[in-house]
């Protein structure tokens, strides 16, 4: 492989270049062409002046925003980079860019496919094609086919991009230049270096490569809250220092701003999607520089034949006088040439896939193996260049006001995570705190009703029992004595007291507790099994209660009733639910002396606890019975028994079933009478 590269002056000039260079008796060769010219007239005359002199050239090339030749950036100039093979074959084809960008990408890469190439230098149209959707096509078909080049330019108009094909130029086109070669050695490589600053934004309207709004509040308007009035005013030029940056497969992504428009929407040199989580970049001279050096090293030591470049325009703008510094040192190692870019093709071959870059610089070495390359001066040279460059704009001092920035950045949106899942938490106990006092005013409400059902069943029941107890008269001084007939009356009368007991219990337990009273866990337990046992023997359910004390302690016993039916109902669904045969509850009443702590133990054997629940058991709308819970029962029973008596609820699983324990201190009648 042999490069040569050429600023075209003029037909003699050129002609005289060929003739030194012996470029006539050359059988392939590849010329590269980077046109700042806005003359098409003028471009048309340089490329016939090509083909009349090098009658076998393959052509290809584009308008730009700016060349690069060797150590310098050009502008408004006609570059040439003139490559002859010695076993690489070379195919070049043009396509429309008027079609759809993913479907022209399919076809690009099918062609590339079917001769087999090894490389795909892409030049599109920079004004219509959709960068990210062409190289998606390519994806689609050939992931492992490497692409480089870049989006032609028309500097920095965005009116009308030009690519050339042999001697045709062409708006809305793409050329591809096809190596195909099996002794072709390929070294691709990108540079960025935009850091992401400030705080984290969402894309919540986007269009392809038009971002409407932020954090649903316009482009323009972001620009203006967190960079400034100034700034954002000099849109989309002065969006060019801080791009729109995201991770796309691992890659920090830079989109630049190329035009506003007049809703506040930007357009942007690159596809940004809806939903996106995007933040401000900040462009970095120094990390820029430095990064040039370490690919400048890595170049070396793959030791290329020829050298592309291919960056963004953007790149060029913002480092100003220093853009020739980051890759002047390639030229030392091999021959260099590019243009600055809409938009760089880059291929990322741990994930096989290629991607539309933005603000970034691509470098493309080649080698043919069958030729190694001669000995290059060292790259060292090239780096005190880099190294003695002037000072740059950016000081220490801001260097290190940057890195508060982005400090604090990080603990604000730590701090924001903290605070949502706040507010969140707060927002779901506020509901149910509204929820549990919807429950305790109907609760009120019941209590008033079955006061006045119990004062209306009590005088029907008064009567019955009257009425009973003048059959047992009658019948007990009866000359012979229907014994069976005593029985059932025995059986009325205790009915009847159930009766009025069952409801004296629900309106006592519906009845709001306005002071603590004096209670034992015989007492409780005895109100708790007039309630639940009926319901229990029901589904068959044994209800079993274990006192192993009876010490009196001082609480809102009603409350405690309710706690103990709400986990009571809980085991006779889960018992149900596993279809348990011989379904048991166990309540163990005992006082621990040493904590000075009472503790009522629930034991059932209706199946383990899912592990996703039992963490979260006790809090707000959590629930193992699907739509037909509320998630509030065992909640309520944690806010009773933790505010209203200063314990603890907790559960775990046991042998083939679950257990919650319940401890609360208490005051004795002991220690009341000891202060006294």
């Amino acid at each position: 492989m042999k490069i040569y590269t050429y600023r075209f002056v003029s037909h003699e000039d050129f002609e005289v270049f060929i003739a030194q260079k012996e470029l006539r008796l050359a059988s392939n060769i590849f010329v590269m062409c980077y046109s700042g010219i806005d003359d098409q007239a003028i471009n048309q005359e340089i490329l016939n002046c090509i083909k009349i002199l090098l009658p076998q050239a393959s052509i290809m090339g584009s308008s730009t925003d700016g060349e690069i030749f060797e150590t310098e950036v050009m502008v408004h100039s006609f570059v040439l980079s003139l490559t002859t093979f010695e076993s690489t074959t070379l195919a070049i084809e043009l396509f429309s860019a008027e079609q759809d960008s993913f479907k022209a990408g399919q076809m690009i890469a099918h062609e590339g496919v079917k001769v087999g190439a090894k490389v795909a230098i892409i030049v599109a149209d920079g004004i219509v094609t959709n960068g990210d959707f062409l190289m998606d096509g390519v994806n689609s078909v050939a992931p492992s086919l490497v692409v480089a080049g870049g989006l032609a330019g028309d500097n920095g108009r965005y009116e009308e991009s030009f690519i050339f094909c042999d001697t045709h130029i062409k708006s809305k086109s793409i050329v591809v230049g096809y190596l195909i070669s099996d002794t072709l050695e390929v070294y691709h490589t990108k540079s960025f270096n935009w850091a992401p600053m400030g705080p984290k934004f969402k894309v919540t309207r986007a269009d392809k490569n038009c971002v409407y709004t932020v954090d649903n509040i316009s482009v323009l308007e972001l620009y203006r809250k967190y960079l400034g009035s100034a700034l954002a005013q000099k849109l989309p030029q002065g969006g060019i220092e801080f791009p729109f940056v995201f991770y796309k497969e691992g890659h920090l992504i830079g989109r630049a701003p190329i035009r506003l428009n007049g809703d506040g929407s930007v357009v942007f040199a690159g596809n940004i999607s809806e939903g996106e989580i995007i933040q401000f970049g900040f462009g970095d001279i120094d990390a820029i520089l430095a990064d040039a050096r370490e690919i400048i090293a890595d170049l070396a030591e793959f030791g290329p034949e020829k050298v592309m470049v291919f960056s963004c325009m953007t790149r060029k703008n913002f480092l100003g006088e220093d853009a020739n510094n980051e890759f002047e040192g390639l030229s030392s190692i091999a021959p260099t040439t590019g243009f600055f870019t809409y938009g760089e093709f880059f291929h990322d071959s741990d994930h096989k896939c290629n991607f539309l870059l933005n603000e970034t610089m691509t470098v493309l070495g080649l080698k043919e193996v069958t030729q190694p390359p001669k000995n290059k001066l060292h790259p060292q040279a090239s780096f005190s260049k880099i190294k003695n460059a002037p000072d740059h704009r950016y000081s220490e001092t801001f260097d290190a006001l940057l890195h508060i920035g982005k400090q604090t950045a990080l603990e604000l949106g730590a701090l924001n995570l903290t605070l949502n899942d706040k507010v969140d938490e707060a927002v779901k106990r506020y509901l149910a705190s509204e929820e549990l006092i919807i429950i305790q005013a109907r609760s009120a409400i019941i209590g008033e009703m079955l006061s006045m059902i119990a004062h209306q069943w009590r005088q029907p029941l008064s009567i019955i029992g009257m009425v009973i107890s003048k059959m047992r008269i009658v019948a007990l001084n009866a000359k012979k004595q229907d014994e069976e007939f005593l029985t059932d009356i025995g059986v009325v009368d205790r009915n009847i007291n159930y009766l009025s007991d069952t409801i004296e219990d629900f309106k006592n337990f519906f009845k709001p507790e306005v002071k603590k009273e004096w209670h034992t866990a015989s007492m409780i337990c005895e109100q708790l099994e007039s309630l639940a046992d009926p319901i229990l023997k029901m589904y068959k359910i044994k209800l079993e209660i274990t006192l192993k004390d009876d010490k009196k302690f001082f609480i809102y016993g009603s409350e405690l009733v309710q706690v103990l039916l709400s986990i009571i109902s809980n085991s006779k669904d889960a018992i149900l639910e596993d279809k348990s045969e011989n379904g048991k509850i166990i309540i163990i009443c005992e006082y621990k002396a040493l904590k000075a702590m009472y503790r009522f133990s629930i034991v059932d054997n209706g199946g383990s606890i899912a592990p996703n629940i039992i963490k979260t058991m006790f809090e707000p709308y959590v629930s193992s019975k699907g739509i037909t819970g509320t998630g509030l029962g065992l909640y309520m029973a944690k806010t009773i028994i933790e505010k209203h008596f200063k314990g603890t609820i907790s559960g775990k699983n046991i042998g083939g079933g679950a257990c919650i324990t319940i401890d609360f201190p208490i005051i004795t009648q002991e220690k009341i009478m000891s202060v006294k």
